[in-house]
């Protein structure tokens, strides 16, 4: 039987988002990814959204009690099955998720060393157009390869500034939630180090694929 609520963690630019997308497909679930739902507030000039800007611009997390207003109301809606990206990233959220009426039943951690992901950065694109994110080939790429129009750019967040202050927020915030969930006997690590195909074939034998 397959796992129907996943949770999915990892250190920015782990590849979190390329797998999520797989494998909501694959079990047929909707994907939450907190940071896309900001990214979207912000666009639109959303009360949360301008609350939440500055953090995310200088590369901090949005308090709590923002991003649980919002998640709570998508389990609502969501009440089948999910699969959650990068979220929970505190204790308390966790907590919180745990006390939920679906909590999660399994949680998997992309492993990546540090100096991985600083590459990795580097390559990253947006597509604006179709909001898919992925690794290029050439820095001066622009055109998306799902919607093939010339909409690709770098994330704000992209930044190695910006991106050693998000890694030491996640080792500081996200990181002690391995411990939380190796208690509760919830928690698998894959090597993300490998090729997202290999990662992803990993992931489907832990869910039950």
């Amino acid at each position: 039987m397959k796992d129907k609520n996943v949770i999915l963690l990892g250190p920015p630019a782990s590849g979190k988002g390329t797998q999520a997308r797989q494998l909501a497909g694959y079990l047929g679930v909707p994907c939450l990814g907190t940071g896309k739902l900001l990214r979207d507030e912000i666009e639109r000039e959303t009360a949360v959204g301008l609350e939440a800007k500055g953090y995310i611009e200088g590369g901090s997390y949005v308090p709590d009690a923002v991003i649980l207003a919002m998640v709570e109301s998508w389990l609502g809606e969501n009440v089948d099955g999910w699969l959650m990206d990068g979220f929970p990233r505190t204790i308390p959220q966790a907590e919180a998720l745990q006390e939920s009426a679906i909590p999660p039943s399994r949680v998997i951690v992309l492993d990546v060393p540090r100096g991985d992901l600083e590459l990795r950065i580097t390559r990253r694109r947006e597509c604006t157009g179709c909001g898919v994110t992925f690794a290029v080939d050439h820095l001066d790429e622009v055109i998306c390869p799902d919607c093939k129009t010339p909409t690709l750019v770098s994330r704000a967040d992209d930044a190695l500034d910006s991106f050693k202050v998000r890694y030491e927020n996640y080792e500081e915030l996200t990181v002690p939630l391995f411990d939380y969930y190796e208690g509760l006997g919830m928690l698998d690590r894959v090597d993300g180090t490998q090729s997202p195909d290999e990662v992803f074939a990993e992931i489907l034998k832990l869910v039950g694929g």
